[in-house]
């Protein structure tokens, strides 16, 4: 396991991150709404949320989209609670890989669903990815690697989601 990111990096990294948030949320004003995608965007989630100095409220959506390593098809376990209808969302997760979550949920969330009028994606690491090209976050993926990561909610096979780091296998 290589680290890539260490618990003061992420520390600093989240600091920036919050703070372009907080210029987006008085940018966009109104009814804001952070969605934590469970279970791996919580670690991630939790210390963000906490630096976001606009009034917000908060819900969680928890996905299945992996068994063990293996991709498979979008599965929402548990929906939000809260009326989102013309709110701003901030949708939160561990990792944007493939994109096929955040293309559910922002579909999901979107005007003909759940009635959001803005949807911005946050995750911890960003893999390059066409569709998702304004996504923010906090650790971007060089190119041409492709590992897979733990620490930080992100997990192999239900380990190491507690590590304070994030890391490559």
């Amino acid at each position: 396991m290589k680290k890539v990111l260490s618990d003061t990096k992420l520390k600093q990294e989240l600091t920036i991150l919050a703070n372009k948030l907080n210029s987006k949320c008085e940018e966009v004003g109104g009814g804001i709404t952070f969605i934590c995608v469970l279970n791996g965007g919580f670690m991630f989630f939790s210390d963000l949320v906490k630096l976001i100095k606009y009034p917000i409220k908060i819900d969680f959506i928890q996905c299945k989209s992996y068994n063990d390593n293996q991709q498979q098809e979008l599965e929402i376990i548990k929906d939000i609670d809260s009326d989102i209808q013309d709110h701003t969302i901030f949708i939160i997760d561990d990792i944007l890989d493939s994109g096929n979550t955040m293309k559910h949920l922002t579909t999901h969330f979107g005007p003909e669903r759940h009635g959001a009028k803005n949807i911005f994606t946050v995750t911890a690491v960003h893999k390059e990815n066409v569709d998702f090209p304004n996504n923010y976050f906090i650790y971007k993926q060089p190119e041409n690697v492709n590992p897979w990561y733990v620490g930080y909610g992100m997990d192999d096979k239900g380990y190491n989601r507690n590590l304070n780091s994030i890391n490559a296998v």
